[in-house]
């Protein structure tokens, strides 16, 4: 006589523990059942449409041939269809990944088997409201990374742990500017930052950060022009390498992704997040999903990738901020766009916990911009920022300072 299946001794389970949606609690879908999946989706159908548990004899008359057993453990039948379950998935990854590594892409390939990790049961929901664990860290710093600008900081305390931050503006508008800048001073509090760069090379990455720290440290001739054109003082600048390279002189730590060290996806993204307070893209829609497709070519890859970003930043308990496209829609007017004319809205909008747009005032003297989504506090909140990427010197100032530096600029040309 065979052994019965994963999938009989959990239908088995729900019956005689008398809770049909147990199993639900554990993650599991009608998707997870190959076998039984119309008796499974019977269980759940009853307790909608009765308002009550299926019996034993109710679900024999249903399905009279189906081997019920004694079984009461959800959880260990739980686990046993989603090894079932993750053991095809597997095969059908390495046949897909095997396809991919014939085309000569090894990424999209390990992308396919990093997608098809196998599944187990969680521990059950906690009784949060009596649990009295959370004592254990009442006194840890729950503060998260500060940002570097005022009003933006006050309106939202800053990029806390399981964040999701959005900063959005159309190309030249400064999104990689300010994401350095956010970078730089999370890492001057002492943050572990991560930095994923998809657009530009391990020089431009590096020129803008040794920028902001040479203005940080108040040494002058080393900018970002300079540095791009070699006319930096190439002495002078080893030594400030050297400096930056003694112990406790950056409080935290930097590290970077290039374009050269290939293709970013959340499986690349979940890796590493865990070891850092910070996770930086720049920017989301150059990003590839997990089976190695592009975001930039579908709303629905664009929609999964800023699913599992969400994901990845609760689950890690790490903070994760990163750049968006705005579509052409938001070109018009003097105001920064809206959450409506993000790339991909509807996505990244619902999963964001922070959207800021941006755009830049005339003459690139000033950004402005629109704190257009705070899921936690006040929205709607507009401020503006001085903008010199050459130094990297970003503060906070105010309407009537934006026309200022527009009017001293033009008076100038």
């Amino acid at each position: 006589m065979p052994l019965p299946s994963g999938e009989s001794l959990l239908i088995s389970a729900l019956i005689n523990v008398g809770d049909a949606e147990e199993a639900q609690s554990f993650g599991v879908t009608p998707d997870h059942f190959r076998g039984y999946k119309d008796e499974y989706n019977w269980l759940l159908n009853y307790v909608k449409t009765y308002g009550d548990q299926p019996t034993r004899d109710s679900f024999k008359a249903q399905f009279p041939s189906f081997p019920l057993s004694d079984h009461a453990d959800v959880r260990s039948a739980t686990d046993m269809v989603f090894k079932s379950w993750g053991k095809a998935r597997l095969t059908s990854a390495m046949s897909e990944a095997m396809d991919l590594m014939g085309l000569g892409d090894l990424q999209a390939a390990y992308n396919v088997i990093a997608d098809a990790k196998p599944w187990s049961t969680s521990a059950k929901p906690k009784r949060l409201l009596t649990d009295l664990t959370f004592f254990d860290t009442w006194e840890d710093d729950h503060r998260g990374v500060e940002v570097p600008y005022r009003l933006l900081q006050r309106h939202t305390g800053g990029i806390k742990p399981g964040n999701l931050w959005y900063f959005a503006a159309r190309p030249a508008n400064g999104k990689t500017a300010h994401l350095c800048n956010m970078a730089t001073s999370a890492v001057m509090q002492g943050a572990n930052v991560i930095f994923y760069s998809l657009e530009m090379s391990e020089m431009e990455v590096r020129a803008r950060f040794h920028a902001a720290l040479a203005t940080h440290y108040g040494v002058k001739g080393i900018n970002v022009q300079d540095i791009r054109d070699r006319r930096v003082d190439m002495h002078q600048y080893k030594e400030f390498i050297q400096f930056l390279d003694e112990p406790g002189k950056i409080p935290g730590n930097l590290d970077v992704h290039t374009p050269k060290d290939g293709p970013v996806s959340p499986a690349t993204v979940a890796t590493r997040a865990a070891e850092y307070e910070l996770n930086i893209i720049d920017y989301v829609t150059l990003m590839r999903a997990d089976n190695g497709s592009s975001a930039v070519d579908d709303w629905r890859t664009a929609a999964s990738i800023s699913n599992r970003l969400k994901e990845i930043a609760l689950s890690e308990q790490t903070g994760i901020l990163a750049a968006s496209q705005i579509n052409r829609d938001g070109e018009t007017g003097l105001l920064p766009p809206k959450v409506k004319n993000l790339s991909q809205s509807d996505a990244l909008g619902q999963d964001g916990d922070v959207v800021v747009t941006l755009r830049a005032a005339p003459h690139n003297v000033a950004s402005m911009m629109s704190l257009e989504k705070n899921r936690h506090g006040q929205s709607g909140i507009y401020f503006n920022t001085t903008f010199e990427p050459n130094e990297g010197i970003y503060r906070d100032i105010e309407p009537g300072d934006v026309e200022a530096l527009v009017a001293e600029y033009e008076m100038e040309m």
